[in-house]
């Protein structure tokens, strides 16, 4: 599938909306990364002078650049899969000099990395699940716009140990109708599967643009004049399977919460059901035994916000303190 019938299909606009905007469409290259609902988390997570705070999902250096500029004697650890983020952020938050450390791992390797520097305990700690915008432009397969190989992995290595061609190649039609509906919540996803399946057979399926065009020809024609483009589902959830999200949320979360101070606090910002439910869930556990929830409802970015960042239309946060 060419970039002409991408365009025949009617679906550019769509996609620009969801991808970020005219600007990406301008370059790809220098896509600058927003982060989300910065000032509701710092006034939530309430940073003292001298506390460590762990940022898991350090991106494009943004939470980790506020939390270090509105709390002057704090320090930051903050992590990411992407080597390159990694670069960025640390390029980013190079004036705070020793204040701020960014380390090349997935936030599920916490406990790890906090043992091998012999940190023992932390105050707070932000993880921000929306994924880095500026890996739309990584080739990796995150994008609609670019016909670019399925791997799909935010690290080196994806965190489940299979790219998402591999698993669209190998897995049986049922696998896949449960992960497309399980992890992307799509209607369509036995029909998909299904699809998915009957190509693979005459070819491997191996980019971007195979893939928009197998969920296109599955799904009925309405589908595709919804407000989301009608691919956005199968993506996530492919995404969300590569990189083995939920996992990585439970293990990451969980260690952060273990190795929590008491009055300390943990913030989470969430973009969609799935991992929203994950995030209640795991917070309500914490609370039964020896925690507080700051926020009983998850809070919501403000108009202001959501029209100077489109990508914070779906965010959540929660917030919850360790009390014993």
């Amino acid at each position: 599938m060419t970039a002409l019938s991408l365009n025949s299909v009617g679906v550019r606009s769509r996609l620009l909306r969801e991808e970020g905007g005219p600007a990406r469409q301008q370059n790809l290259g220098k896509v600058t990364h927003t982060s989300v609902m910065p000032k509701e988390s710092l006034e939530l997570l309430d940073i003292k002078a001298g506390e460590l705070v762990v940022d898991g999902t350090a991106g494009e250096g943004g939470h980790s650049y506020e939390i270090l500029k509105q709390s002057p004697k704090a320090r930051v650890l903050a992590f990411d899969a992407d080597p390159a983020a990694v670069a960025r952020a640390r390029e980013r938050l190079t004036s705070f000099g020793e204040r701020a450390e960014v380390v090349e791992a997935n936030f599920s390797e916490l406990e790890k990395v906090l043992a091998k520097k012999g940190i023992e305990k932390i105050n707070k700690a932000l993880f921000d699940l929306g994924w880095n915008s500026g890996q739309l432009s990584s080739g990796r397969g995150f994008s609609f716009l670019t016909d670019e190989p399925l791997n799909m992995s935010y690290g080196k290595k994806p965190a489940s140990g299979f790219t998402a061609a591999e698993a669209l190649n190998e897995w049986d039609e049922e696998t896949l109708a449960n992960v497309f509906y399980g992890y992307g919540e799509e209607r369509y996803a036995r029909r998909i599967a299904k699809a998915v399946v009957e190509r693979r057979e005459v070819q491997p399926i191996q980019t971007t643009f195979e893939l928009v065009e197998i969920v296109r020809d599955s799904t009925p024609r309405p589908y595709h004049k919804g407000r989301i483009h009608f691919a956005t589902r199968t993506f996530q959830a492919m995404r969300m399977a590569v990189n083995d999200e939920l996992g990585v949320i439970h293990t990451g979360i969980t260690a952060a919460w273990n190795h929590l101070e008491v009055g300390g606090r943990i913030a989470v910002i969430t973009f969609h059901s799935i991992e929203d439910r994950a995030v209640k869930r795991l917070f309500a556990e914490f609370a039964k035994k020896e925690g507080k929830l700051i926020v009983k409802k998850p809070l919501i970015p403000d108009r202001a916000e959501i029209i100077s960042n489109p990508r914070a239309r779906s965010a959540k946060l929660r917030v919850i303190e360790k009390t014993s």
